[in-house]
């Protein structure tokens, strides 16, 4: 059975009505997940419970949000876990382990089932993508993509300086050698993708392009929101795989931004403010490796 179980001492369930759920992927570069640890490691949000799945791939850790080895208290985690702040209606799901084979749908539709009975206020998903899918990755590194969110919210993700995109528009973009009267297109269409030194470029990719490979359950739950008419709004990073922590403290920063903006007025502050220094969790020094002797480049 797949469910939400308590880890309250009296097993009690906390209302959820109205709030935000946001859900990492584990996606390339691990920026969602990153960005999950740094900020619950810095506002240090309570655990409420976790989630029980014979979907993720079972995994156990030691206190992995510690940020000094000395602060280890020996605090078992699990593949997924939830933490709440009642301040600014939000539960952040952390995810440590991929999904087995074949086992997103399932996944997936359980949880919004469950988010449906909580009766959450939407979802927002940290994601990430390819950079080399889209060659304007590196003027643009977030971009958004959604499934029945209100103009309002894409308003304020416009004001981020996030680029929007819709996956209902694909199948429009993909038809370029046709006008809306069926017509073949005039020299101003044709050159729509024409540089300036006159060498024509491939134009950009669509949504489904740059969701196909990197991207986690981002895919199906877009899918998933769209049939059940679940707000979600899905953030993107384009990063390459390598050391991504400098990645996943922009994605962090940009949901401290955006869930304020989102979330109730009167909450008292962003999650994180910018200039806030992450707290790291101790288990990072360990993720990447010693630094290299020097002396190998002399």
């Amino acid at each position: 059975a797949m469910a939400f179980v308590p880890c309250t001492k009296d097993g009690a369930q906390y209302s959820h009505k109205g709030y935000l759920l946001v859900v990492p992927a584990v996606s390339v570069g691990n920026v969602g997940q990153i960005a999950m640890d740094l900020l619950l490691s810095t506002s240090k949000m309570k655990k409420i419970g976790y989630w029980h799945s014979p979907h993720v791939v079972s995994v156990i850790c030691n206190d992995p949000l510690a940020t000094k080895l000395k602060r280890v208290k020996g605090r078992i985690a699990l593949p997924v876990e939830f933490h709440r702040c009642q301040k600014r209606k939000l539960v952040l799901m952390q995810r440590r382990s991929p999904l087995v084979k074949g086992g997103a749908a399932a996944f997936v539709q359980s949880l919004l089932k469950w988010a449906t009975k909580e009766e959450f206020a939407g979802v927002v998903l940290a994601s990430s993508s390819l950079a080399y899918v889209n060659e304007n990755s590196q003027k643009q590194k977030f971009w958004c993509t959604y499934a029945n969110i209100e103009k309002k919210v894409l308003d304020i993700v416009g004001e981020m300086k996030i680029d929007v995109k819709s996956a209902a528009l694909d199948q429009s973009s993909k038809d370029s050698t046709a006008t809306t009267d069926g017509k073949k297109p005039g020299p101003t269409q044709q050159q729509d993708h024409i540089q300036g030194n006159g060498r024509q470029h491939p134009p950009p990719p669509t949504v489904k392009e740059m969701l196909a490979y990197g991207t986690g359950i981002t895919k199906e739950l877009i899918k998933q929101c769209g049939r059940s008419k679940i707000p979600l709004l899905a953030i993107l990073a384009q990063v390459n795989e390598g050391d991504n922590l400098a990645d996943g403290k922009q994605m962090a920063i940009v949901l401290s931004k955006l869930l304020k903006s989102m979330g109730d007025e009167n909450a008292p502050k962003l999650l994180l403010d910018p200039p806030k220094i992450f707290r790291i969790p101790f288990a990072y020094e360990h993720v990447y490796g010693p630094e290299p002797d020097r002396r190998i480049y002399t």
